[in-house]
């Protein structure tokens, strides 16, 4: 037997089941009956004449060649994915579905700032999101499961394009009976890093804005840490420290204002991060990956600072 007697259908199945490590999962995830699916993959197993899957009451695990059918099958999948993108791309500019991942401290704030003007400029787009830490977004963007990732420079990326989006500033959250709140201007060299409330290791901001206190102030860092910007805000103003915040997680009407100061740091250094844009060099639609780089620009509030 040949795998030309397979479908599409077949390969996805397979290649959810090896996901999923779970009949169940799988299953749910391909929106068929776990039975059905049991069944489709024995015909599948019996067409090809191998064992994709050993199964036991309480495990599943896939076989050697198991293992290399699902890398061919991913690469086929993403090679249709990719060509059904590209025909819908040639009819209309930034149409059909394209998968972007964000960066969790970053996502909630940028995209609602774009996504009305993305709905109204291009409304074929099918924009399906995804947010996460930077390393895991990477990962899931080489293995073809998103087209596009946004994410603070540097990134360590083989094999991906990167374009650069804007430079955003870094706020300082002090509570507001700290005495840094107090001062008309903050400098870097006040921060301490035994003061400073941080994102949980992993976050690249948490790195960032421990970076912005002199060397010799980072030691002895604070232990409260937090899971999301939104808990760390909360940490601030429960008086646990302060922090740095990216300045679209600030807002114009910044939250918990009764309780916190947000203040910009002084001095002529400008502290931040860069945002790029990364794609597969791969990837079929570059054309309409820089149509949505332009329009994130055009959306961004006067204060930062856009690439050209």
């Amino acid at each position: 037997m040949s795998i030309r007697n397979l479908g599409f259908r077949d390969l996805q199945y397979v290649v959810a089941v090896a996901e999923h490590q779970s009949f169940s999962r799988a299953a749910e995830a391909c929106a068929i009956t776990q039975p059905a699916l049991s069944e489709r993959i024995k015909r599948i197993e019996f067409t090809l004449d191998v064992e994709l899957f050993e199964r036991t009451k309480r495990s599943l695990t896939v076989t050697a060649v198991g293992e290399r059918l699902v890398a061919r099958a991913r690469a086929l999948l993403q090679d249709a994915v990719e060509i059904d993108g590209m025909l819908t791309a040639s009819r209309e500019p930034l149409s059909g579905p394209i998968r972007v991942g964000v960066i969790a401290t970053l996502g909630p704030y940028l995209m609602p700032l774009i996504l009305p003007a993305l709905c109204k400029q291009y409304p074929a787009v099918e924009l399906i999101l995804r947010e996460g830490l930077t390393e895991p977004l990477l990962a899931t963007l080489q293995a073809g499961d998103l087209d596009v990732v946004i994410a603070a420079a540097p990134l360590h990326a083989p094999g991906m394009t990167q374009l650069a989006l804007f430079d955003e500033p870094f706020v300082l959250a002090v509570p507001i009976e700290h005495p840094l709140a107090q001062r008309p201007v903050v400098h870097a060299t006040d921060l301490r890093g035994d003061e400073m409330v941080l994102l949980d290791d992993g976050h690249c901001l948490s790195g960032q804005a421990l970076d912005v206190c002199p060397a010799k102030q980072r030691h002895n860092q604070n232990r409260l840490h937090a899971m999301s910007l939104e808990t760390l805000r909360h940490m601030v103003a429960a008086g646990a420290g302060y922090s740095l915040m990216p300045a679209l997680a600030v807002g114009r009407k910044p939250a918990l204002s009764k309780l916190i100061r947000y203040k910009k740091l002084g001095g002529k250094r400008q502290y931040g991060r860069k945002l790029v844009l990364a794609w597969r060099k791969s990837f079929s639609r570059d054309a309409d990956v820089r149509l949505l780089a332009t329009l994130i620009r055009a959306c961004l509030p006067t204060e930062m600072v856009a690439a050209a």
